[in-house]
């Protein structure tokens, strides 16, 4: 239940947790039960969905550069922060991303294939378009398609 209220005040929705017997009080505005009051800034659609109704289909482990930019800068989620890949997934599946101690970070929409992302793990932008071509000179996970689970 407190799951849930938490994820409607993420989208702005205001929550109160009360007895069957007394919904009816709550609803005509008396104080009883519990008050969820939402975000004061309402998270976006798709973003909710992505950390709430999505499941991972795999990790990439980061280090500890990576996860100081992503939690820190804002930053997308670079291929040169990335020392190892899990699971399988195609590139558009969410996947986990995690610390070195396995703690999950967050979550976003993988730009390639797990096949694809050992021969990046570590290289930075430059290298990728020389060693693997132009179609590597992106994030693995773009800042906008991704959220974060950790402050």
């Amino acid at each position: 239940k407190v799951e849930a209220a938490r994820i409607a005040g993420a989208a702005g929705i205001p929550v109160v947790l009360t007895s069957a017997a007394q919904a009816d009080v709550a609803v005509s505005g008396d104080e009883v039960g519990t008050i969820f009051l939402p975000k004061t800034t309402r998270s976006n659609s798709r973003l909710l969905w992505l950390k709430y109704a999505t499941e991972a289909q795999g990790r990439l482990v980061l280090d500890d550069g990576a996860v100081n930019a992503l939690t820190r800068s804002n930053a997308s989620l670079l291929a040169v922060g990335v020392t190892a890949v899990e699971g399988e997934f195609s590139a558009g599946d969410p996947v986990d991303f995690v610390d070195s101690a396995g703690r999950v970070i967050g979550r976003g929409l993988s730009n390639f294939d797990a096949s694809e992302v050992p021969a990046m793990l570590g290289k930075s932008s430059v290298d990728l378009v020389a060693t693997l071509g132009p179609e590597y000179e992106r994030e693995l996970i773009h800042r906008d398609d991704l959220v974060l689970f950790v402050g």
